[in-house]
């Protein structure tokens, strides 16, 4: 995957407006819009990331769009969504992170994670840890497959 990025940003990272997730959302739509997003991970669509954008209220398409056109820095993204959010309160943003935090992933899933990285363990289920390791071995590929061409 030569010039392929993983978003090495944990859902676990939040910025000023302490809303998790958000800043990894940024990072995906910014490097599928710039060609280095490794196939394969979503930018925007599905799973946590448009369940942050309807959890705060905020337009999906938009929001892609915007990152693709301006390819904001992260600062400029929070502002932007200071803005265009119409469910941006602390209720809300409390509700997602814990949404994030205790979210399993099921079982299907978890044993493609376990088998593309090597690693089994029954009772290893969250979501922000595997899709973490699952971005490590990524970049582990990405790194090592490079060292040895």
């Amino acid at each position: 995957m030569p010039g392929q990025i993983p978003p090495l940003l944990s859902t676990s990272v939040y910025g000023p407006l302490g809303l998790k997730h958000l800043p990894r959302l940024w990072l995906k739509i910014l490097l599928h819009a710039c060609g280095r997003l490794p196939e394969g991970y979503r930018h925007g669509a599905g799973g946590f990331d448009e369940a942050l954008t309807t959890a705060v209220g905020i337009d999906n398409a938009a929001l892609i769009a915007y990152i693709e056109e301006h390819k904001p820095s992260y600062v400029a993204l929070e502002g932007w969504v200071r803005e265009h959010a119409t469910n941006l309160t602390p209720d809300a943003i409390a509700g997602f992170n814990a949404h994030v935090e205790s979210a399993q992933l099921p079982e299907a899933m978890r044993a493609d994670r376990f088998a593309r990285i090597g690693f089994s363990d029954p009772t290893y289920t969250g979501a922000i840890a595997l899709n973490d390791l699952d971005d490590w071995a990524a970049m582990h590929e990405a790194l090592a497959g490079a060292a040895s061409t």
